[in-house]
């Protein structure tokens, strides 16, 4: 079963529907020009009960030539998060979001410790000495989630037959308006959504050029 949705600043508009294919579930993310949009947060919840993620998960976000890296990573709460900085200079990676804020002051190589990220939200992480250098981190409370790929699509097989709720999230949305609609997933059957997003163009710091070399610094 295809199923359309069209999420203007995360306001559902139009839901239509087609036919049927394999089991699971497949969520489409594209901008108002028609574009696949990238390293989307895609959220499902049981409307019933979801049940809990896995908690004590481990991850690496990595500083690598002057990017994080990856730049967006979706991850259940309480998650520790390792920020390992693999450039030949200092960072200093910071986040005032709301669901969790933290420092680590200028430093190289591994931290001493894990960042633990107990809340859901987005959290935008920076560095406090080179501008251009952000990421997202999408902390969620339900076990199924992810991000889309360069086709702006996410794909599940391991959802059970019920009524589930689908969010978009997305650093140029509004966070408080994610959620895309309600879905019925019937048992051996496969449900593609496909959503329509308009998102707000944020500020993109340039990477400075290296005085007198080639190359950025």
């Amino acid at each position: 079963m295809r199923t359309a949705f069209v999420l203007f600043w995360g306001l559902v508009l139009a839901v239509t529907g087609v036919t049927v294919q394999a089991a699971g579930l497949q969520v489409q993310v594209r901008d108002g020009d028609g574009q696949a949009v990238e390293n989307a947060a895609i959220v499902v919840r049981a409307l019933d009960e979801t049940p809990e993620p896995p908690s004590g998960q481990k991850e690496i976000v990595d500083q690598v030539d002057r990017e994080f890296v990856p730049p967006a990573i979706v991850v259940p709460v309480s998650t520790r998060i390792l920020f390992p900085n693999n450039d030949d200079i200092r960072h200093h990676v910071y986040s005032f979001s709301e669901a969790k804020s933290f420092e680590l002051p200028l430093y190289t190589g591994m931290p001493a410790r894990p960042i633990e990220f107990p809340n859901p939200g987005i959290v935008t992480i920076a560095c406090n000495i080179h501008d251009w250098m952000s990421a997202h981190i999408y902390v969620v409370d339900s076990p199924w989630h992810g991000l889309t790929d360069g086709d702006g699509a996410w794909r599940a097989s391991d959802l059970p037959a019920g009524q589930y709720s689908v969010e978009v999230w997305h650093h140029g949305l509004p966070e408080e308006q994610q959620r895309v609609g309600e879905i019925d997933l019937e048992a051996d059957a496969s449900v593609e959504l496909e959503a329509t997003v308009e998102l707000a163009a944020g500020p993109s710091p340039r990477r400075a050029p290296r005085p007198g070399r080639r190359g950025y610094r």
